[in-house]
């Protein structure tokens, strides 16, 4: 009799166990939508200086593009240098609401080699720093970055 009841006891440990375990299912089409989009990109190299930094990375199409960090707005973006969890990966996290930057964060690696061309330390060229001074002035972060004044110019063959 004694073995029934500690089997009955067993049972309805097993049972409790399972229940408090259990998960509820829900579709994807049923959960909440972000206003977050959030975009990782590979981090192909990068330029620091007074004014902060510039990286290079590679966009959804494949094609290197450039993030600028000014140390303005500092507030407004991370740096991480982890030692373990990425395995030497070099990348950022975007995270944008509509079209505008909300928060990036920076996963450099662990060590950075800078006799290698894309680790940089050196002053910033002036369109470099009329590109700072644009972002600071407007005090938002941006991927699209255009310069009205880096525009080349084109012309036919043999015109002077």
């Amino acid at each position: 009799m004694k073995k029934v009841y500690i089997c009955a006891f067993a049972l309805v440990l097993l049972f409790a166990a399972s229940a408090a375990s259990a998960q509820t299912i829900v579709r994807l089409g049923d959960l909440p939508k972000s206003d977050y989009s959030v975009n990782i990109y590979q981090v192909f190299g990068f330029h620091e200086g007074y004014e902060g930094y510039k990286l290079t990375y590679i966009d959804n199409q494949h094609e290197p593009q450039h993030l600028y960090l000014p140390i303005e707005l500092r507030s407004k973006y991370r740096i991480y240098k982890p030692q373990t969890a990425t395995g030497n990966q070099n990348f950022v996290i975007v995270w944008k609401k509509g079209d505008q930057i909300e928060r990036v964060e920076w996963f450099m690696p662990k060590a950075v080699n800078y006799d290698l061309p894309n680790y940089v330390i050196k002053p910033f060229g002036d369109s470099d720093k009329a590109v700072f001074e644009m972002i600071v002035d407007s005090g938002e972060l941006t991927l699209d970055v255009e310069m009205s004044t880096a525009e080349p110019q084109i012309r036919a063959p043999g015109e002077n």
